[in-house]
């Protein structure tokens, strides 16, 4: 389950969901994440945190790399609006705007790849504030 974080670390009090295949890109992520006091929790595949899911993870926002083995990013954001429909999914990826455009039409926002993580703060820190 979601650690619960004092407000020591930047007061950010949303649990956040990152899939994303690439290691170091994952790692990376949460480590930043945390240090800004966030929750966050990373898997390597869209099937793990599927799994994770219906075992009890409730994450608030989901970070999800379009191009992952196996099961797609858009393919987990559909299935995670099913499952849990209140989490915020956020796509981030590298491809055309074009690859994505199934997924935009869904009202899903995308975030390009590299990451700039002043814009990924601001849209955590708007979701934050709406909650």
């Amino acid at each position: 389950m979601w650690s619960n974080l004092s407000t020591d670390a930047g007061g950010n009090d949303l649990n956040v969901l990152i899939v994303e295949d690439e290691v170091v890109a994952r790692k990376a992520l949460a480590a930043l994440l945390k240090g800004k006091g966030y929750s966050a929790r990373a898997f390597e595949s869209a099937e793990l945190a599927l799994q994770r899911i219906k075992e009890g993870e409730r994450p608030e926002v989901a970070l999800v790399d379009l191009d992952l083995p196996g099961m797609n990013g858009a393919e987990f954001i559909t299935r995670l609006a099913a499952l849990q429909p209140w989490v915020f999914s956020v796509l981030i990826t590298a491809a055309s705007q074009e690859r994505v455009a199934a997924v935009l039409k869904q009202g899903t926002p995308h975030l390009r790849k590299p990451l700039d993580f002043q814009e990924l703060l601001k849209v955590l820190d708007s979701r934050s504030r709406s909650h």
